[in-house]
């Protein structure tokens, strides 16, 4: 649950514009996060909005931070950078590894940010990295 505090407590002092909605409907978001992650009686939505890119956190599970962005987002080189820095960003602030998955398939990332390291691009055949 610290986990989420802290990302939450960090995309508060973000430039990000942050919109928090309870069964679709606008709501503040509340300071504590605890009892939004825990209650699954309401769905939750918060959306991240960077430069273009809206990025989407569902609150479902309390042990992983989740969200989802739109792939047709990205059409451009900037808002993959966009993407890119708020997962290394978030990583650093968390002190946590962020991966970027195709929807549904964790096993597979895509992109990977690891503490302390540069983000790297999983080669399709799993045993070539290179640096981004």
């Amino acid at each position: 649950m610290l986990d989420w505090q802290a990302f939450i407590d960090f995309l508060r002092c973000s430039e990000a514009t942050l919109n928090y909605f309870v069964e679709g409907e606008p709501t503040k978001l509340p300071a504590s996060i605890a009892e939004v992650v825990v209650s699954q009686d309401h769905p939750n939505l918060l959306t991240i909005g960077l430069d273009g890119v809206t990025v989407n956190c569902h609150f479902f599970i309390p042990e992983e931070i989740e969200l989802d962005i739109d792939p047709r987002d990205i059409d451009s080189e900037a808002r993959a950078k966009v993407v890119f820095e708020f997962m290394s960003t978030v990583g650093k602030a968390l002190n946590k590894q962020v991966i970027l998955t195709p929807e549904n398939t964790e096993e597979q990332p895509l992109f990977t940010y690891e503490p302390g390291a540069s983000i790297k691009h999983l080669a399709l055949n799993k045993s070539k990295h290179a640096e981004l």
